[in-house]
């Protein structure tokens, strides 16, 4: 079973098992997965969510280094800092990640003179399916 499947078929007790596993393993995507179980423990562990996402993204899994820019963002986890999720979040929409390109065109488009730039990386995230960002650029009349 890839990560992803222990994550959405497994109980959360027997994924965490068979996920910290494979990341001893140095599975990177499954280091992803544990950030996203500990976050939904009950309290919620953002700390060691974070831990296991800045894992991850250090070992080259994109997805991680979104969720990471998105906790420094809010603050969840760590000290909040706007400007560098606004850093990792340029380089993981420059990559592609569809996630990204919605919350840093978000972003943009309420603190920032770029309007244009905010509206091209929302199109960017609509053109793969983001349907928050097919939403905001419908809001704003730019779709």
């Amino acid at each position: 079973m890839s990560p992803e499947d222990i994550y959405n078929d497994l109980d959360p007790a027997e994924a965490r098992e068979q996920l910290f596993a494979l990341a001893l393993a140095g599975d990177h995507q499954a280091e992803f997965y544990l950030g996203h179980l500990a976050d939904e423990e009950s309290p919620r562990d953002q700390a060691g969510a974070l831990v296991w996402y800045r894992k991850s993204a250090a070992g080259g899994f994109l997805e991680a280094r979104h969720w990471v820019a998105s906790f420094m963002y809010h603050g969840m986890g760590t000290e909040q800092d706007v400007a560098g999720a606004v850093d990792l979040l340029r380089q993981c929409a420059a990559a592609g990640l569809d996630a990204s390109c919605w919350k840093l065109g978000q972003h943009l488009l309420q603190f920032s003179e770029s309007r244009d730039e905010a509206i091209r990386w929302l199109k960017l995230a609509a053109s793969k399916g983001h349907g928050g960002a097919v939403d905001l650029l419908a809001e704003t009349g730019a779709w």
